[in-house]
């Protein structure tokens, strides 16, 4: 029979929970909204019920052999599964993740950055499958990432490795949420593409409408677009130079409009990058969608059970 594991991703809208075999095919996937403010006993409780069940699939075709969960928060490869910080899910501060899956499961638990785990995913079976060295970029409310280095995720110490979405591109920016000033995160994140357009004067709710408006031809959709595009290439040039990474990937729902800001992504990564590294590195979307935090949470728990 084949090992499966129940892999999880935790976000501040959605929990979405998939049991996963060892050659990283999906058997069953279920979503279920986050409640506003939960609880860490609301958030056992959810977890419980869609455990439940995609365990039902694992038993007709394979064995549960582990439980993965990504947490948009720091995790360093020693971590305990105390939930420390969390911008975007702050009632869930001070809850031992790992214990209450240990005590729900009773299986070994792997919990990683959710970033790092859409790097891990799409190296696993995605984009940058065969790759030795990768840059994982989520552009979503946030931005986050995801470092392959010589076939490892970079972690860092502090479970901080891969924080890229605060890298700074404005020293005298625009404050940032993580006490900074200046990150891309304030100019390149689907939050910034909302907000800049509004401040251009466009009627719009959402990164998708701007981009709507891109298509369109809009001047102010274009301008955004523009500007979010040169911020993010000057972030990945910069780290271009410091990891000479053969692949850049770029995951997350920003990507819906790529047409829009690749190109000058890659021009200011060409222009601000040493010419034999910007030259190696290739800008591509990610393979696996939404599901390569998911997949890549498996991965890591399967090499944990080997």
């Amino acid at each position: 029979m084949k090992s499966v594991v129940l892999a999880a991703d935790l976000g501040g809208t959605n929990l979405r929970i998939a049991a996963v075999d060892s050659d990283g095919t999906i058997l069953h996937l279920t979503k279920r909204p986050v409640p506003k403010g939960v609880s860490p006993d609301q958030l056992t409780d959810l977890i419980r019920e869609m455990g439940a069940e995609c365990s039902g699939v694992v038993s007709e075709t394979g064995r549960l052999s582990g439980v993965a969960f990504t947490a948009p928060a720091p995790v360093a490869r020693d971590f305990d599964g105390l939930l420390t910080k969390l911008p975007n899910l702050p009632s869930l501060v001070g809850f031992n993740l790992k214990t209450a899956l240990t005590d729900l499961f009773h299986l070994p638990v792997t919990i990683e950055n959710d970033a790092t785990a859409a790097g891990i995913g799409e190296h696993w079976i995605g984009a940058t499958r065969g790759v030795e060295n990768s840059i994982c970029v989520t552009l979503g409310t946030g931005i986050g990432g995801g470092i392959i280095i010589n076939n490892e995720p970079l972690r860092g110490k502090d479970g901080t490795g891969g924080e890229i979405g605060h890298i700074c591109v404005e020293p005298d920016g625009r404050p940032c949420g993580c006490g900074s000033h200046g990150c891309v995160e304030q100019y390149a994140s689907a939050t910034a593409i909302e907000r800049m357009a509004v401040e251009s004067g466009m009627n719009t709710a959402s990164a998708a409408q701007v981009y709507e408006a891109w298509t369109a031809g809009d001047k102010h959709a274009k301008a955004v677009f523009n500007t979010m595009g040169r911020y993010l290439g000057i972030m990945l040039a910069g780290l271009s130079n410091a990891l000479n990474p053969e692949t850049i990937v770029i995951c997350g729902g920003v990507t819906a409009g790529w047409d829009a800001f690749a190109g000058r992504v890659e021009s200011e990564i060409a222009t601000r990058a040493y010419p034999v590294v910007a030259a190696r590195a290739k800008l591509v979307r990610g393979a696996l969608g939404d599901n390569a935090g998911i997949l890549g949470a498996a991965r890591s728990a399967f090499l944990v059970a080997q």
